[in-house]
């Protein structure tokens, strides 16, 4: 693996493992193996150094995150909870794979560091877009700021549960559960995020767009898990 490649790829794995603040070229070059003026040599910086790992995986990984999306959408009759399920499957995929194991967790250290999450765009989400238009035609009601606001609250949801990290490292150090009940939590949670569901009580006067929202998102053919308590 040449020297460019092999900082890439050391760099990605450090940031999603550590954060990105609190992982300096020097222990990246160490770890590596490498000069220690390598990142200086072939970046210039830390900040360059950051934008090509996007630059180079989104590249890298779009087509197959593309192709994992849109090979678990039906070809009709979409629903929400079908566009739920294809993000968590693609997520999920993608994490398990050795070459994009990393992937998702380096985007949450993204959009975690103040200096770098302007970086974690539609380029670096490439489904998003195709989320957007699905959505389009199940969601008339809201504005379209709105159904991309609910969709990057919906990829932020995937980025933290998809895998063995983040919620659902914490959740199976909690209680007993299964890694078919973990997706299929996470898909009913991204489900009634991108329907905008929100329980009656927590709507002001009862009644009214929080019980539609519910009724909404209850339509989309959410399915139930548990998890017994240890």
């Amino acid at each position: 693996m040449h020297t460019r490649q092999l900082l890439l790829r050391t760099a990605e794995r450090l940031f999603a493992d550590q954060g990105i603040a609190r992982t300096s070229t020097r222990q990246i070059t160490a770890e590596a193996g490498i000069s220690r003026d390598a990142v200086h040599y072939h970046f210039g910086s830390k900040a360059a150094l950051v934008l090509a790992i996007v630059d180079a995986r989104t590249e890298e990984l779009r087509a197959d995150i593309e192709r994992l999306f849109a090979g678990n959408v039906p070809d009709g009759n979409v629903t929400i909870h079908d566009i739920a399920h294809a993000m968590v499957v693609a997520a999920t995929e993608m994490a398990e794979h050795e070459t994009g194991r990393y992937y998702h967790p380096f985007l949450a250290a993204l959009m975690n560091d103040p200096e770098f999450r302007h970086l974690v765009n539609s380029r670096a989400t490439p489904e998003s877009e195709a989320v957007v238009a699905l959505l389009t035609p199940l969601t008339p009601g809201i504005s379209e700021a709105e159904r991309v606001y609910r969709v990057g609250c919906a990829l932020v949801l995937i980025l933290s549960g998809a895998g063995n990290r983040g919620v659902a490292e914490w959740v199976s150090s909690q209680v007993d559960v299964t890694r078919e009940q973990l997706l299929t939590m996470l898909t009913d949670t991204v489900t009634s995020v991108l329907a905008g569901a929100v329980p009656t009580s927590a709507t002001p006067g009862g009644p009214g767009r929080g019980a539609a929202s519910h009724g909404q998102a209850t339509s989309h053919g959410q399915k139930p898990a548990t998890a017994s308590a240890r």
